[in-house]
């Protein structure tokens, strides 16, 4: 696992959660090909450096799955020469992960369920809402659309586990990689992640958040293995599966699953 993950991390310094899924295998033995996939959180704090060193991984494109708010509040700095693509799956972060403490306290000082059950519910979302399907559809149309060589495509939202981890459930699906190994990616968030959300709970704590509110922030800044799953159960229930669901709603032919593999897989 430790390998697997130094293997996913590209060197950003000033990034959150950011990660390359080349190097997947599908289960017809092929892989994942390196520059073309990246997923992260929000880009707001990259620094140069950091900026010079995404233009020369070849970003293409930067999927912005926030809603307004969160752009207005932490806009998005973009590597030279990339486009910028504005793709809300809500209207409004229905997954918290971009909002406050005190945002939370009256939500949540009664109930230490809160925030694990919310999530069930933003997942639910994703799968069901006419915006977020209507967003990821667009996001297809993009990763159709990145067909040159070394060319990445950056998608991400403001801690990069949830809406960006439905994205990848999504495109990781399409491209053949097992469940598994997509449930391994999108655990992976827990350890990237695990310094700065000590250090926001902690925070919290130090400011006198009561336990309930506690257990919800940390439920909203970290993934649990049964998000995914209520998501893929919750396709499987009501699509048959995550290939009915590519095919039925996101509206993806054969031919397109076929030009996903090609640009995508080696």
């Amino acid at each position: 696992m430790t390998k697997k993950l130094k293997n996913q991390l590209i060197g950003i310094t000033s990034g959150r959660n950011f990660r390359e899924l080349g190097g997947y295998k599908t289960l017809s033995g092929k892989t994942v090909r390196m520059h073309k996939l990246l997923r992260t959180g929000n880009l707001s704090s990259l620094t140069p450096p950091d900026l010079e060193y995404l233009t020369h991984y070849g970003v293409k494109y930067v999927v912005d799955f926030r809603s307004k708010a969160e752009v207005d509040a932490r806009p998005d700095r973009i590597p030279k020469g990339a486009k910028y693509v504005y793709d809300p799956v809500f209207s409004e972060d229905l997954t918290n992960s971009s909002k406050s403490t005190n945002d939370l306290v009256d939500q949540s000082k009664e109930d230490p369920s809160f925030g694990f059950d919310h999530m069930l519910y933003a997942y639910e979302d994703m799968i069901e809402s006419d915006t977020a399907k209507k967003a990821y559809r667009k996001f297809f149309d993009l990763l159709l659309n990145n067909d040159q060589a070394n060319k990445s495509l950056i998608f991400h939202c403001t801690a990069g586990k949830d809406r960006t981890g439905f994205g990848a459930l999504l495109i990781l699906s399409a491209l053949g990689v097992p469940l598994a190994t997509i449930r391994q990616d999108y655990l992976l968030t827990n350890k990237v992640t695990k310094e700065y959300v000590a250090n926001f709970i902690q925070h919290a704590k130090e400011e006198g958040s009561n336990p309930n509110t506690l257990q919800t922030l940390k439920d909203v800044q970290t993934v649990h293995p049964e998000y995914i799953d209520h998501a893929i159960k919750v396709i499987n229930d009501n699509y048959g599966s995550i290939n009915n669901y590519l095919r039925d709603v996101m509206k993806l032919s054969s031919a397109d699953i076929m030009n996903l593999r090609n640009i995508y897989l080696k």
